[in-house]
Order: structure tokens, then C-alpha cells, then sequence
């Protein structure tokens, strides 16, 4: 993960305690602007959001964004940011460890070129409160980017010949990654997607390490558990929005 996020950078700056992750292009996605604090020996939350501001206050990005990897040092720093309006965001890491609870049919899954599920994706952006159209493409672009870094593989399944649940599969040698799992809300609960992740799953066999990452405070990791997975660690960021 961090790894695609560095290859598409348009900068990595390092400072004292990490490196910070710059795309001017992409200035309203977070996750496209980010600090990675992996060395913070130490390093108070102060110091970290003195960075965070330092480098991306210079950019004219409308949020403050530090990405923490110690796990004892989020439970260190976390009330410290946020006391100062930054918001804590965890994510599970899922490995999948064993078969799925029961076997799906996927023969109504295909695979897709991202051409076809690209207004899937914008319908199911734009029914968020915080869409605007400048902020979706921005997004969209992210995800163009990053198939440009590494192969990618788009799975779908369509009702009434509209395409309405996808997901895509990474993979680059012995990883691969499902992510970006999404069915339009009137599609919900006919197990579209879990049809369309084990259409994924199933071309991604052979591959050693498969995972994926899901909200830490969100339904979607029990569902995961059902299809095989098991968290293996947490991902931790903490936001703060200026506008």
C-alpha cells in the first residue's frame, strides 16, 4: 500500500520523522497527500502537526493529514491530536487465512474494463454528502493512477444489464489486493458482492499473500471474516479539515 502510494507520488519529501507524500493534481485527495510517520522515536503529537502544517499549508491543501505505523505510538499521541481537531480513522488489515463460509455462485460475474465501471463508481461517489464534482474526478483519477502502478483487475455484476456491484484485484507478485468493494444502494443484500470478491478471490488463487482493508469502526470487516479473512493489524491516520 504504501509502496503504490510512493510509486505515484509527484513528490516524497522527507522529513524528521518519515516522509510526506505530494500530488499538486490531486490536492482534495487525502489519501493521495499524506504524511507517513514511521520513525517518531519519540516525536510528540505537537511535533508532528507542526510538520503536517509546515508542508502541507505550503501546498494550499484544504486538510492536515498524518499517517502513524507504531501502533504504541498511536495510543501515545491520539487524545494529543485530538485535543487539536484532528480526527482518528482506523483501518483493518485482513489477510484471508482459511475458505470462505459457504460457496457462491459467480457465473454472473464478469470482468470488466474500467471503461465500463467507471459510472458505477462516479453514481456511488456522488450519493455521498461531502460530493462535489471536482472532488469525484480528483478521485477518480487516484484510482486511475494507481492501475497505472500496478496491475489491476475490475470484477462486476450488472442487473438489467446496468452494472450495479464491483470490486477490483491488485496483484504484483506474490500480493494481491481486492479493493474497492461497492454496489449501488438498491442492489444491496442480494450477495452481489460477495459475488463479485469471490470472482476476485478466485482469480487471485495462487498468489500467497491476499488482503484487503476495511473501515475499523464499520460493518463491512464481519463480512470479510465470512469470505475467509482475519485482521491482522491496523492502519492508522489522523485528519483534520480546514474547510
Amino acid at each position: 500500500m504504501r509502496s503504490l502510494d510512493e510509486r505515484g507520488a509527484e513528490e516524497v519529501q522527507p522529513f524528521t520523522w518519515g516522509r510526506a507524500l505530494i500530488n499538486r493534481r490531486l490536492n482534495l485527495v487525502h489519501d493521495a497527500n499524506y504524511l507517513i510517520a514511521d520513525r517518531v522515536n519519540g516525536a510528540g503529537a505537537q511535533a508532528l502537526m507542526d510538520a503536517a502544517e509546515r508542508i502541507q499549508a505550503s501546498l494550499g491543501l484544504s486538510h492536515r493529514r498524518v499517517n502513524l505505523d507504531d501502533e504504541a505510538a498511536v495510543l501515545r499521541l491520539q487524545a494529543d491530536f485530538e485535543a487539536r481537531a484532528y480526527v482518528a480513522e482506523q483501518f483493518v488489515i485482513m489477510v484471508r487465512q482459511r475458505p470462505p463460509d459457504r460457496a457462491v455462485d459467480t457465473g454472473a460475474v464478469k470482468e470488466v474494463q474500467w471503461a465500463q465501471i467507471r459510472p458505477a463508481r462516479r453514481a456511488e461517489r456522488d450519493l455521498e454528502p461531502w460530493a462535489y464534482p471536482e472532488l469525484v474526478e480528483q478521485l477518480l483519477a487516484k484510482q486511475e493512477m494507481t492501475a497505472r502502478l500496478v496491475r489491476t483487475q475490475y470484477f462486476a455484476a450488472s442487473v438489467g444489464g446496468k452494472l450495479v456491484s464491483s470490486c477490483e484485484l491488485r496483484t504484483e507478485g506474490d500480493i494481491a489486493q481486492v479493493e474497492t468493494v461497492e454496489t449501488l444502494p438498491p442492489f444491496r443484500g442480494r450477495g452481489l458482492a460477495r459475488a463479485v470478491v469471490s470472482a476476485a478471490l478466485d482469480a487471485a488463487r495462487g498468489r500467497g499473500f491476499v488482503f484487503l482493508v476495511a473501515d475499523h469502526e464499520d460493518w463491512p470487516q464481519h463480512f470479510y471474516r465470512r469470505l475467509g479473512f482475519e485482521p491482522v493489524g491496523i492502519e492508522s491516520r489522523f485528519l483534520r479539515l480546514l474547510q
